[in-house]
């Protein structure tokens, strides 16, 4: 939008949907993932690859994917800039391309998340911005218009009962002194509001006219909410201003809580140098990589980090929270794991295979997760858990 600079963070990415979390469980002789996690170590085994030699001619993956899995083992990879979504079969396969570039029904305009429910497939698309619903073969059944001055969607994820979660996050343009608030909302398959579980002011961004310019500025290691849905559809949420994780049903509300002690971390000048190098703008029609110099004086930084960055609820219920670390390399290959009532297993480390995806939601023993590789080509990958 003419007179509007958007910063953003281009740290890179992992994209993914855990698929199949852990073996099937006849396999009476497989550890749990809690007793896995009591050894303090565990490794991440890539067991597939999809990537442009598993699709017909002149198909690939053409960036920013996000990953999901119905209860067949039917692979949907909603891939962003291709606007469509690609399903494979359990083993690689492909299967067909879901959807083109378009604006009528079951066409999309920058789909940027997706889930599974049931027997349905919901896909939140930025371009259009609305939430659509379509069979798992792609059929459209239904679309909503999501109006950003309600809440724009940042996260979906399915409930047992057929449901769905949706995270939205309402920005205040008209008053800069105001923070987001934050919302995890509940869903039915017709695309009808049931309820708000959870609410939550965050300042993830603050909107300024600065330069004549209305622009974002990240707010750097500000507290967020993080969140997920336990395999029985209960909606663990933490937010990173305090080592606390609350349990929630859809219907109850909340059901429970745990805290758990942390040592603040500092933030370091080091910390300041990554985050500005990590951002890009637009300027002259280029795109540069670093902050402008008008972005770098108005950011502030506290004197400490929050408590944990991610949190993630795997096939079995157990709750994994990823927290600060003094040495920055540490943070993605280390997660502090609890049982599904909240009490604490044991630190564990990724001592091979890592880092852990982001965003990852983990069904079953073994999980799907899209990344880059050296070039930047998309590819997607099939993991498990291993000691």
């Amino acid at each position: 939008m003419e007179g509007k600079m958007k910063i953003r963070a281009t740290s890179p990415i992992i994209f993914c949907c855990l698929a199949a979390l852990f073996l099937p469980a006849d396999l009476k002789s497989e550890k749990s993932l809690a007793d896995i996690y009591k050894s303090g170590n565990v490794r991440i085994v890539q067991e597939m690859k999809i990537d442009e030699s598993s699709m017909p001619k002149d198909t690939y993956f053409e960036g920013y994917l996000r990953v999901a899995c119905d209860d067949k083992g039917f692979v949907y990879i909603c891939d962003y800039k291709a606007n469509n979504i690609k399903k494979f079969d359990s083993s690689g396969k492909f299967v067909k391309t879901i959807g083109r570039q378009g604006q009528g029904p079951g066409e999309f305009a920058m789909p940027y998340e997706i889930a599974i429910s049931a027997d349905r497939l919901f896909v939140w698309e930025l371009g259009n911005r609305r939430l659509s619903v379509l069979t798992l073969d792609g059929e459209f059944i239904k679309a909503e218009n999501i109006q950003f001055s309600e809440g724009q969607p940042h996260k979906i994820r399915p409930l047992p009962n057929g449901d769905v979660i949706l995270e939205r996050e309402k920005i205040y343009f008209d008053d800069q002194e105001k923070p987001q608030d934050c919302s995890i909302e509940v869903y039915s398959p017709p695309l009808e509001q049931k309820k708000i579980i959870y609410a939550q002011p965050v300042w993830r961004n603050k909107y300024r006219i600065i330069e004549s310019m209305g622009t974002n500025i990240i707010q750097p290691f500000s507290p967020l909410v993080y969140w997920d849905v336990s395999p029985d559809g209960r909606i663990v949420i933490g937010y990173s201003k305090n080592y606390e994780i609350a349990i929630f049903g859809a219907e109850r509300g909340k059901i429970s809580s745990f805290s758990h002690a942390f040592d603040p971390v500092k933030v370091t000048d080091k910390d300041k140098e990554a985050f500005f190098a990590g951002m890009t703008f637009s300027s002259g029609g280029a795109v540069k990589q670093g902050a402008p110099d008008f972005i770098i004086k108005y950011t502030e930084f506290p004197k400490t980090k929050p408590p944990f960055f991610n949190l993630i609820v795997d096939s079995e219920g157990n709750i994994l929270v990823f927290p600060h670390r003094q040495n920055r390399d540490e943070e993605n290959n280390n997660f502090d794991a609890f049982d599904p009532e909240g009490k604490f297993i044991a630190n564990v480390q990724i001592v091979e295979g890592g880092p852990f995806p982001y965003g990852a939601a983990i069904k079953e023993r073994t999980f799907w997760a899209g990344r880059a590789d050296e070039e930047g080509l998309m590819k997607v990958f099939k993991y498990r858990i291993s000691e």
